[in-house]
């Protein structure tokens, strides 16, 4: 990930940057490395087995060996594996959220499938959107194999742990969206694919910062959907998700894997 979020930003009301801003950043600019993290999205039932339902060995299909169904996953990403425990209250202006569903590993998530991939994506991304409104990282510490993202997003842990805030207004400030049914195959000796994506911001996001005050939790930055390519590698059981937004007019797609590495390496 190229841009980190440092607990200065977060509360940087004065720079109007701003956590959100670096999640932004996080989601936005980040370069297709082999090793990078899964993301997910949805909403899911209280009896979900976090243990069972991240464990490789789930139940293959027919999509299994890197092949797929012939589902279409066109569309906003979707995601419904959630732990609920006592009554969700969402966070406003006055209170932090209680009782925020917690997103669990899907079943099929470490799937060599597409299936498997668009599982670990989802969740991934469910898990950047938990992390935001609770400051608790325990899902996307199995949603990211890399620790990368871990890393990038820990601050927004300390932002919470220390009492200093936290953000309302939103339960997805960072939205995404397929833009083709399935992802493309690149040829190779691992199971690699490129996907066309957009990644959003949600306008009414917020952030509260004692002392400060209330804000919007993106400022100074567009909030334009951002076309990306997600790219989807299986290594070791386990599928590497990696958005890398596409720059300048040119087509990011799956067969020009050499001209987003090179974009990357010129970041």
């Amino acid at each position: 990930m190229t841009t980190f979020l440092s607990r200065r930003a977060a509360l940087a009301a004065a720079t109007g940057a701003g956590a959100a801003a670096a999640l932004t950043a996080c989601a936005s600019d980040i370069r297709p490395l082999a090793d990078s993290s899964p993301s997910a999205s949805g909403e899911a039932s209280s009896s979900a087995n976090p243990s069972a339902s991240a464990s490789p060995s789930a139940s293959a299909s027919s999509s299994s060996g890197g092949g797929s169904s012939a589902k279409s996953y066109l569309g906003p990403v979707k995601f419904d594996n959630y732990e609920k425990k006592g009554e969700y209250v969402p966070a406003d202006e006055t209170h932090k959220a209680q009782n925020v569903p917690k997103p669990l590993p899907p079943a099929n998530m470490h799937e060599n499938s597409i299936d498997g991939a668009y599982s670990a994506f989802s969740f991934w991304l469910a898990s950047v959107n938990y992390l935001v409104l609770t400051g608790d990282d325990e899902p996307l510490k199995q949603a990211d194999p890399s620790g990368r993202d871990v890393k990038s997003f820990h601050d927004y842990v300390t932002f919470y742990e220390s009492n200093e805030g936290w953000f309302y207004g939103s339960e997805h400030a960072l939205q995404a969206e397929m833009m083709t049914p399935q992802p493309e195959k690149v040829e190779g000796s691992e199971p690699l694919y490129y996907w066309r994506i957009t990644l959003s911001k949600d306008p009414n996001a917020m952030m509260h910062v004692e002392g400060k005050g209330n804000r919007p939790m993106y400022q100074n930055t567009s909030m334009e959907p951002e076309l990306s390519n997600l790219k989807l590698s299986y290594q070791d059981g386990k599928w590497f998700t990696y958005p890398t937004k596409v720059r300048g007019q040119g087509s990011a797609s799956p067969s020009t894997k050499a001209s987003d590495e090179a974009n990357a390496k010129n970041a």
